[in-house]
């Protein structure tokens, strides 16, 4: 059995990795040389989740890229993980490519509603499709979530080489599903359903997969995209437990003690500007001291996984850049990191009982065995959301503020870059930075992000200027952009259905509501996000409807009608 256990000595020589990857960082990108990409996305991880951006887990190979490249601390991506994925493949607004919200989040009468498939549509192309028009090698590996038939599998989506998992998760190291309503973990090779093997440990095999598509390559003179997405750190939450026991004592103060040390690091690193505010914990939470000492050290485990899960991914990218060095493959190469939204706070404390017939088990002497099944819980994911609002499947900028690294040839290095930019302008940059037109092809939905390469190259050039608006919405929260300003409402248990205004320039962890204080301009943005609503066909959800009461709805009614 293929060992997923990670040894300490590894990391010495992960740590060293700024020595290899310096010089590629420096070299000037030859004339002509169309570059290679690789695109890697991490699931449900926040803004500060990477050890570069101020969070606790080690990531020295993360880092090493953030520091020989430029960390962006103001990426936006959708509040939940299929719209942002499909904004990442197309470059365009997730109600053009068909997955404006997940199939598990939609209401049954709104799922055959068209534009609502919650598939990859055919009036948009991915960006292995566009590269394909350079002849680039295109390979993906990870967690796809955009579909599973002969039309949306990523061999149909521009790929030459896949191994995914086609759904919204799975354990990471067992072909078992983690909801209740799921009825199988869907795996395909190169569009042929399959199963994971022996041994499997989720980043460790889709690094390994990804290796052997460069090995098995038949024109490796071409330039490649490599696409690699993590299942880390989705739920169920699990790592390889020799990892786990250091970050015990980083967690045990508690989840309070976690949201203030994040605020003040925020602050240290320019996160946030001097004198901002921290975000207030939200209505409803639990304050560290009211939970009893045996519930404690479950949920203080639970952080340490989530936090060995990064070390265990950020480990084998670690292993693929090394292997790319050692094949020479690193030269003239851009590395883009980013992840899908903010932290999950689902509640998956009622799935428990569900979860133990399944083989799972939460034993907290048993943490790093293959059936744990971890979870943030919605305290833990508000303190890795801070010092920002909500988490993920809301618009707050906890559930919306992603980490994004851009690092490799020709690229400026060693800055930090807090100019706002949204999740469908990485494909129009990787299509500037391989020589494609930035616009969709003819008979293609537009699309709708921006080029970075500009402002990358010229701090002083700003992304979107700020007459240039973006309008969001997914599953019922939605919010609007504009010249530093911004719009938004919530529903479910974080929401209250009421849109509220905020200055993110001074007041970038919303503590303060300016709708009433600026109503000439608070109308203008509603305006501005109705007009935007009317553009890409949002459907009002029905009226009580929140994501997370939806998935419960339905695990609820698959726990009590098993075999329907």
């Amino acid at each position: 059995m293929k060992s997923t256990l990670i040894r300490s000595s590894f990391f010495l020589v992960l740590l060293a990795i700024g020595c290899v990857l310096s010089p590629v960082i420096a070299q000037e990108p030859s004339k002509g040389d169309a570059p290679n990409i690789v695109l890697i996305l991490v699931d449900d991880a926040g803004l500060m989740d990477f050890g570069a951006f101020g969070g606790e887990a080690l990531t020295p190979n993360i880092d090493q890229l953030a520091k020989n490249g430029i960390m962006f601390t103001n990426m936006h991506a959708s509040p939940v993980c299929a719209p942002s994925r499909s904004m990442l493949m197309t470059g365009s607004d997730s109600h053009l490519t068909g997955v404006p919200n997940l199939p598990e989040m939609l209401p049954a009468d709104y799922q055959e509603v068209n534009g609502y498939e919650g598939v990859l549509n055919q009036n948009v192309q991915t960006i292995a499709t566009r590269l394909k028009e350079k002849n680039y090698n295109t390979y993906v590996t990870g967690k796809w979530h955009l579909g599973h038939d002969e039309f949306t599998l990523p061999h149909k989506r521009g790929f030459d080489r896949s191994f995914i998992l086609s759904g919204s998760g799975a354990s990471n190291y067992l072909q078992e599903v983690y909801l209740p309503f799921k009825s199988k973990a869907r795996w395909f090779e190169d569009g042929v359903e399959t199963e994971i093997p022996e041994g499997f440990y989720s980043s460790e095999f889709y690094i390994d997969q990804m290796i052997r598509f460069h090995e098995e390559e038949e024109s490796p003179s071409e330039p490649f995209f490599s696409f690699i997405s993590f299942q880390a750190i989705h739920a169920p939450i699990q790592a390889p437990v020799e990892l786990t026991d250091k970050y015990l004592s980083v967690y045990e103060s508690g989840w309070d003690v976690m949201r203030q040390q994040r605020y003040q690091k925020s602050l240290e690193l320019g996160i946030i500007p001097e004198g901002t505010l921290m975000n207030p914990s939200s209505e409803g939470h639990r304050h560290w001291e009211e939970i009893p000492e045996m519930k404690q050290a479950e949920y203080v485990i639970d952080m340490a996984v989530t936090a060995s899960m990064l070390e265990a991914m950020d480990a084998h990218i670690g292993r693929y850049v090394s292997y790319l060095t050692e094949k020479g493959l690193d030269e003239n190469t851009i590395f883009i990191i980013t992840s899908d939204n903010g932290p999950d706070g689902g509640d998956y404390e009622s799935l428990q009982g569900w979860a133990r017939r399944k083989g799972y088990h939460r034993q907290l002497e048993q943490q790093g065995s293959d059936t744990y099944y971890g979870f943030l819980g919605p305290e833990f994911a508000s303190a890795m959301a801070a010092p920002f609002a909500t988490c993920k499947y809301y618009t707050g900028e906890g559930g919306l503020r992603v980490p994004l690294i851009i690092s490799g040839t020709g690229l400026p290095a060693g800055q930090s870059d807090h100019t706002f930019c949204f999740f469908t302008d990485i494909a129009p940059t990787i299509y500037e930075l391989t020589g494609l037109p930035t616009v969709a092809n003819e008979g293609y939905a537009p699309i709708t992000g921006k080029s970075m390469l500009p402002h990358i190259m010229d701090q002083a050039i700003p992304v979107y200027e700020s007459h240039e608006g973006i309008g969001l919405e997914a599953a019922g929260c939605a919010a609007y952009f504009l010249g530093g300003y911004k719009i938004l409402k919530n529903n479910g248990a974080l929401g209250d259905d009421q849109w509220h205004m905020f200055n993110l320039a001074d007041d970038p962890t919303e503590t303060t509501d300016i709708s009433s204080e600026d109503p000439l301009r608070f109308q203008h943005m509603l305006s501005l996000y109705e007009q935007y609503a009317r553009e890409v066909n949002v459907l009002e959800m029905p009226e009580g409807y929140s994501a997370q009461g939806e998935v419960a709805k339905k695990s609820m009614k698959a726990i009590l009608n098993p075999f329907k």
